[in-house]
């Protein structure tokens, strides 16, 4: 995507954003005379700008306005009623409605002075992007905007463990140990359910808050107590936490003919990575594959048009995306595989399995490339890009419509699983990933079942995912 800002376009779930050219927030003290010396309702203006400039469809600038008068009469629970401060009227020129935005803007931060401005103008912006309903619009504070930013260059974006947390039934479980993390080298496993974070149990709260409970500065100690399966007894870690990368792609064998494959994220230099994977499993012996894109919050789309190519023929198309103003544009693989064509694979998604993630997914199952297991995808799928604000916040705004290569639209749909497969709390209790399990079996059965006796190599999936 070329312009002034040189922006990236990418594919963004809740968890990830862009890499742009532009600094990652302005300086402590420039941020500190931002906002004291500066009307925050003109960083709302700007806020409104950006999505009139680049938001894919065109944007009611009005309704937008009176969303964000809204937001900022009611922040902390404070009440400025309309009398006080009415909406704007309907039929405004843009020019007069900015005008008249700021001067009602200054009224509601005149009554309501113990807030700092630039708070309701940041919930301000939150409702105006609110209103747009699709999954890669939004508002970045300044300090997601800085972990984001890090975590797609491949730097450590926060302090903590290194786990992913899966939460079923109210217990909170470690869906993932990172790689190389503090939570791996201190003895944390998959599965394992946390029942307690130094000495505070997990029952009842959120999954913010065991992660607030979790995360901390560097080098500070956390005790994190798991029930693990076929343990009699709870088991303590006291860890230290560190700067958490998460990493784009790791690779095992899961048996002497079974490659896995793991892709977390497509952030930057993800398709080399995703390649090494698949030649090192090859290189093993594996005669089968698993891609597990589950909890994958997608990425960059220049890196998915590269890893489509690492499992599509030639020529196949991928995805399309239709931007403000033009006709659908059809993506299609322009390399050849690295993954032989009569290789049996299977793909893992799960509901946390975004954007990128299941674009691929979607691509694979639609030219019946491979079996797709495990549970119907989040259904967030767009082009976005992050746009910087003033005060070292951030916009997401959606600039493509995304649909899959034959013309689906994945935006609150997902794709659905050939084979659906969840993790019961009793498989979580006993330690077992049944979608694992499940994706092992239909791999077998894609190898037994792709040699005919006349001795012909073909793709055929199992009965029990045969799609239509």
């Amino acid at each position: 995507m070329k312009g002034s800002r040189r922006l990236h376009m990418l594919l963004f779930a809740i968890t990830l954003a862009a890499l742009v050219s532009a600094p990652l927030a302005l300086p402590e003290r420039a941020l500190a005379q931002f906002q004291t010396q500066t009307n925050a309702g003109a960083l709302v203006l700007r806020a409104l700008q950006v999505l009139e400039e680049t938001y894919v469809d065109p944007v009611e600038t009005v309704p937008l306005l009176n969303q964000a008068l809204a937001a900022a009469r009611h922040v902390n629970g404070a009440e400025v009623s309309t009398d006080q401060v009415p909406d704007l009227p309907s039929g405004l020129a843009p020019s007069e409605a900015r005008r008249q935005f700021l001067e009602r803007f200054g009224q509601i931060a005149a009554a309501n002075r113990s807030v700092p401005e630039i708070q309701l103008a940041h919930a301000a912006i939150r409702a105006i992007t609110g209103t747009f309903k699709d999954s890669h619009t939004g508002f970045l504070s300044p300090e997601q905007y800085r972990e984001r930013i890090r975590r797609q260059r491949g730097e450590p974006g926060f302090s903590g463990i290194g786990i992913v947390l899966m939460a079923r039934d109210g217990a909170f479980y470690v869906r993932e140990v990172v790689p190389n993390s503090p939570a791996e080298q201190a003895g944390l496993r998959a599965l394992d359910r946390i029942i307690r974070v130094d000495g505070k149990t997990t029952h009842g709260i959120t999954a913010d808050q065991i992660s607030g409970m979790i995360r901390g500065p560097s080098g500070t100690e956390v005790v994190v107590t798991v029930q693990r399966a076929g343990a009699p007894e709870p088991l303590s870690f006291p860890i230290v936490r560190a700067p958490i990368s998460i990493p784009s792609a790791r690779s095992q064998m899961l048996a002497p003919d079974i490659g896995y494959v793991r892709l977390y994220q497509f952030d930057m230099g993800t398709a080399n990575l995703v390649r090494s994977a698949v030649a090192s499993v090859l290189d093993a012996g594996a005669q089968m594959l698993i891609l597990d894109l589950r909890g994958n919050p997608g990425g960059f789309l220049h890196e998915l048009n590269r890893v489509v190519e690492i499992f599509l023929p030639r020529g196949i198309p991928a995805y399309g995306l239709r931007q403000r103003g033009q006709g659908l544009v059809v993506m299609r693989t322009q390399g050849d595989p690295a993954v032989p064509p009569t290789m049996p694979l299977v793909v893992l998604v799960d509901e946390s399995s975004a954007s990128a993630a299941e674009l691929l997914a979607s691509a694979i199952q639609e030219q019946r490339r491979g079996a797709v297991i495990g549970m119907k995808t989040a259904g967030a799928v767009e082009a976005s890009i992050l746009v910087p604000l003033p005060d070292g916040s951030a916009l997401s705004v959606t600039i493509a419509r995304m649909y899959s290569g034959r013309g689906a639209r994945l935006e609150g749909v997902g794709v659905a699983p050939d084979q659906e497969v969840q993790i019961s709390t009793v498989d979580l209790e006993r330690g077992q990933d049944s979608q694992l399990a499940a994706a092992i079996r239909v791999v077998r059965d894609r190898s037994v079942r792709r040699v005919l006796p006349t001795g012909l190599v073909i793709g055929l999936r199992p009965a029990a995912v045969l799609v239509p």
